[in-house]
């Protein structure tokens, strides 16, 4: 069995709360900041050499001397071509998942789009309506492992919504025909061979080929996220997305084996994952330790899984299941696993977490892959403030206002003794030359 200590904490402690702010992995700001200015000087040079500056990024990063911009691009013909080469099984489950992905994002939009107009009795008209985004850029990482997911997470719900060009950035490595071919299945033109802070900037700016988009989502490592804080404002982002979490709130009746591998199922995404376990039964944790000693070495991806459970795993021994909703809120977790008795009735008192999976057979892994819920969700705390990407993230609100001569007369001058308490005298005068 792997000698290694997990980190325990105990509510029973006076310090609990700072100790437990201490452990979480909240230091992702910091791990940036780190990289800032080596992110912002491609970001320079990408800006203003453009084409020139995304063969030289990749001559230099990849070890090779590729002179045209045309080798970064894929068309749908090779994405196709990509589909076909998958066995049956394979292109099955991608299109069961895509088809589960649209109907849960196309339920979505109908709940959300919703323009309204108010028309008074005085004949004003107000109002508000959904505008679609029109240009999205999208990141599909491809880095440690492949995510056909990723593509159908991202590109689905702007689709939907609506989105007239979306243009794709994929660092494929090598031959990867899996994610190709759901970018066919999601009618994609075309893909640019394109990653890193490289690609973020170039989206933002555009080029000679590529048009600026008006918003970014995708995820990716330290160095996207970084260059995607920087462009904020300048382009819109979907959001900072942090390395993944998960917290799972067991009692004593749930499967040992179970949730172990829960924990493990964010721990292998990086060696920066936090995955974290509530419990009142000491023994129940004991055990969970004595589980994740005996399978780590046989884990596929044990390495990443032995530095995420070694830096950043966390059990933390409460009293009572009272006390657990509130540690809950607080870590406010990108995933949530709640897996004890009477759990939609607890379930009641969760307000902050991404994305929420309860009862025995409800794995994490549903919500990622095939139950059409979407897995871009936010991390670091940030799901107390923000929610699942979806289709309301590539739609704008525009309001409107018509008034008509009777309705201008009856408010005019509330309006313009309003403007000049602020002292903002030429907002009373816009209003008093109609008056002419």
């Amino acid at each position: 069995m792997l000698k290694i200590n997990l980190t325990k904490i105990d509510t029973n402690n006076n310090y609990f709360y700072n100790n437990l702010i201490y452990l979480l992995n909240l230091n992702f700001d910091s791990i940036l900041n780190n990289v800032e200015n080596y992110v912002k000087n491609i970001i320079y040079n990408v800006k203003k050499y453009k084409e020139k500056s995304l063969l030289f990024y990749y001559n230099k990063f990849e070890k090779k001397s590729i002179n045209k911009f045309e080798n970064f691009i894929i068309n749908k013909k090779k994405m196709k071509e990509s589909f076909y080469k998958l066995d049956k099984e394979t292109r099955f489950i991608l299109e069961v998942c895509k088809n589960r992905i649209e109907m849960i994002h196309n339920e979505q939009k109908k709940n959300f789009i919703n323009n309204w107009k108010i028309i008074e009795e005085s004949g004003n008209f107000l109002g508000q309506k959904n505008n679609s985004i029109e240009n999205v850029g999208v990141y599909v990482p491809g880095g440690k492992a492949l995510y056909p997911s990723t593509v159908f997470m991202n590109i689905l719900p702007a689709k939907i919504s609506g989105v007239k060009k979306i243009e794709i950035f994929f660092p494929q490595k090598e031959k990867n025909n899996i994610v190709l071919a759901s970018l066919y299945l999601c009618d994609i033109e075309r893909v640019f061979l394109i990653g890193g802070v490289q690609a973020i900037a170039t989206m933002a700016y555009g080029n000679n080929i590529i048009d600026k988009v008006d918003k970014i989502c995708g995820p990716g490592n330290i160095y996207v996220t970084l260059s995607k804080k920087i462009l904020y404002g300048f382009v819109g982002i979907d959001s900072l997305a942090g390395p993944s979490e998960i917290v799972v709130f067991c009692d004593e009746y749930s499967n040992i084996e179970n949730i172990t591998f829960d924990l493990f199922s964010q721990s292998e995404h990086d060696k920066l994952s936090q995955s974290i376990l509530l419990c009142e039964n000491i023994n129940f944790i004991k055990n969970i330790e004595k589980n994740i000693k005996k399978f780590i070495p046989f884990l596929y991806r044990k390495n990443i899984n032995y530095n995420s459970i070694l830096n950043n795993i966390l059990l933390i021994k409460i009293k009572s299941k009272n006390e657990a909703f509130n540690i809950i809120n607080f870590i406010s977790s990108e995933h949530f696993i709640l897996d004890i008795k009477n759990n939609f009735e607890f379930f009641k008192n969760i307000k902050n977490a991404g994305s929420n999976f309860i009862g025995f057979y409800t794995s994490e892994s549903f919500g990622d892959y095939s139950m059409g819920l979407n897995h871009v969700i936010p991390t670091k705390t940030r799901s107390r403030f923000s929610s699942s990407l979806g289709v309301y993230d590539f739609y704008k609100k525009i309001s409107y206002l018509k008034m008509n001569k009777f309705s201008f007369e009856k408010f005019f001058h509330l309006t313009s003794n309003f403007s000049l308490k602020e002292k903002l005298f030429t907002h009373s005068e816009s209003i008093k030359i109609r008056l002419k």
